[in-house]
């Protein structure tokens, strides 16, 4: 618009010009054109003597958000958030089985501490919003520990910001970190202590976020870096499939399940069924088995003789740190795996269930399911980003419900 605009009076200015008896041709003209600055330019020049209510002009149209995510190694996503003021940007993963979010400090030395190596640290020196707090966080993960202590700061996604959110800033983390892009988590598990509140629920508090909601869609395309997106405080159609039904496209409708365990997102998983063409299925989780949402990873984790059951049909070796491979020949006729959830199939493929990696001339096709070792993972499933890819899911915080659809 501004475009033809410019054109319009440039070409007005010609005719005028050409016009004119009285203007000698053989001479050259000139004219100025200005750029005006546009409402955002104003308020974040003059926001202050604009007053309250242009500020609130700029702020009324918003009551949701969405977050990118981007993946890395096909094994994780994450996403970028902003810390401070001024800005320190770190790379965190949205985590629906945290409730609490953590960074990386300054505080934790690379040399000391290999797993912060390669990652960016918060630093609230630098921070003219940071406030104190100094309790101390340590958490025992079975196989290994993390500790740090808590502190507070402005926190900003997207088009949204947070003040005074509590935090931990890590000061050990293990070893394995190092290979992760994530600097850290988001959470976005519901609440369990009353002295910490959760991210998400910052937003709604502080009134950024008009409904109690976020969904999670996650990309498919294996080679895209492109991860998916966390749509805060609403659920977007375009990611839900659609099946045409006597000439009309009718979208899926969602299942919604109880959440149990309100440290996770846990829910009922009635049982998992490997199919086989010749009857002779597989099924494991057979009386019902709890299950939780993971966002962070894209590995699906049983307790181990279930695991091994469905890796020994599936002809899976293993690898290395307990992950097991597949012939990469046998992708397309690997068997249909059922997860039923509230009497319903939600069904994968090999091509969904398992992750191809190249490396010149060395092709390794990894399985998805790993075998739980740690106490906390052996009593329950941990669905990760290969079955979350194929299906949208919506978590309510104030229903206390998950919903899956098949996602488009």
């Amino acid at each position: 618009m501004l475009r033809n605009f410019v054109t319009i009076v440039v070409l007005f200015l010609l005719h005028e010009y050409i016009c004119d008896e009285n203007v000698d041709k053989k001479k050259t003209f000139s004219f100025e054109i200005r750029r005006y600055k546009t409402p955002t330019e104003h308020y974040l020049n003059y926001g202050e003597q604009l007053g309250p209510d242009f500020k609130q002009i700029l702020k009324m149209a918003r009551d949701n958000d969405s977050i990118a995510l981007y993946r890395f190694l096909d094994d994780e996503f994450y996403g970028q958030i902003v810390i401070g003021h001024p800005g320190q940007t770190l790379y965190v993963n949205f985590d629906t089985t945290w409730s609490y979010s953590w960074v990386m400090s300054s505080k934790c030395s690379s040399i000391k501490t290999i797993g912060c190596y390669f990652h960016r640290k918060y630093d609230h020196t630098k921070s003219s919003e940071y406030k104190k707090d100094g309790r101390p966080f340590a958490m025992d993960l079975g196989t290994y520990n993390l500790t740090g202590f808590y502190s507070y700061d402005n926190i900003s996604i997207a088009h949204s910001n947070v003040t005074g959110q509590s935090f931990i800033e890590m000061v050990d983390v293990p070893y394995e970190f190092i290979i992760n892009k994530a600097d850290g988590v988001m959470g976005l598990g519901l609440q369990t202590d009353a002295n910490y509140t959760p991210f998400f629920y910052t937003l709604l508090h502080q009134k950024k976020i008009k409904e109690p909601i976020f969904s999670i869609y996650l990309n498919r395309d294996r080679q895209s870096n492109r991860g998916g997106n966390v749509m805060l405080g609403f659920v977007d159609p375009k990611h839900i499939h659609k099946t045409k039904i006597n000439g009309k496209i009718v979208a899926d409708n969602f299942t919604y399940l109880s959440v149990e365990n309100y440290a996770y997102w846990q829910f009922q998983m009635d049982r998992v069924v490997v199919n086989d063409p010749k009857g002779e299925n597989v099924v494991v989780c057979q009386n019902g088995c709890k299950a939780i949402a993971d966002t962070s990873s894209n590995t699906i984790v049983g307790p181990q003789e279930d695991i091994f059951q469905i890796h020994d049909k599936i002809k899976a070796e293993e690898f290395f740190m307990h992950r097991y491979t597949v012939n990469c020949d046998t992708i397309n006729k690997l068997p249909k795996i059922d997860f039923i959830l509230g009497g319903k199939n939600f069904t994968l493929v090999g091509e969904d269930y398992t992750v191809k990696m190249s490396y010149h001339s060395i092709t390794l096709c990894l399985s998805a399911f790993v075998p739980a070792y740690t106490i906390q993972e052996q009593d329950r499933w941990i669905l990760g980003g290969a079955f979350l890819a194929k299906f949208y899911t919506v978590y309510n915080v104030q229903e206390k419900t998950i919903g899956f659809v098949l996602s488009h």
